[in-house]
């Protein structure tokens, strides 16, 4: 099976924002679609069991979705994607805003808060299946990060990008 067929679907790359006992975390996302619309909007979240930020989202039952742009910073993606919220503070490295007691970041091409309703343990990940409480489109007229774009064109600088943050950290 060639995997990468599955970098050719439509979906994008988001940072989930959720509390912690001690502050944020979050981490990178893609498995996202909204599965319902009008007055009640639903939106599922897969999101890999063994993260640190699937234990706040099932904690926590609220999360933050930003969707990151077509021309997101790649550490941004590699802050967010290479590293625990565990073991370090995610959010000191982004620029972002706190609302209504939950980050979103500064330069998102949108946002959604998220209130889970349901869940499903799956092999690897957990579906969450989310009421939308609250939502924000940005003002910056940017495209939306797609899958398929990040694999193509970012992923080799937001490797980059994260090898160059560890460095400072030495």
């Amino acid at each position: 099976m060639d995997i990468t067929a599955l970098y050719q679907l439509s979906y994008g790359l988001y940072v989930t924002g959720v509390k912690t006992p001690s502050g944020y975390g979050g981490c990178v996302v893609d498995a996202v679609a909204q599965v319902s619309a009008g007055e009640r909007p639903v939106i599922a979240v897969g999101s890999m069991k063994n993260n640190f930020t699937n234990e706040r989202i099932k904690a926590e039952k609220e999360f933050t979705l930003s969707v990151l742009a077509g021309n997101a910073d790649p550490f941004i993606i590699a802050n967010f994607g290479f590293q625990s919220a565990r073991n370090a503070d995610k959010w000191v490295n982004a620029p972002h805003t706190v609302r209504d007691g939950l980050p979103i970041l500064n330069d998102a091409v949108s946002y959604v808060r998220l209130r889970v309703n349901d869940l499903k343990e799956l092999a690897t990940h957990t579906l969450f299946l989310c009421d939308v409480t609250d939502a924000w489109k940005g003002r910056n007229g940017n495209r939306p990060l797609i899958y398929g774009d990040y694999q193509r064109d970012m992923k080799d600088a937001a490797m980059a990008a994260f090898k160059a943050f560890l460095a400072t950290r030495d």
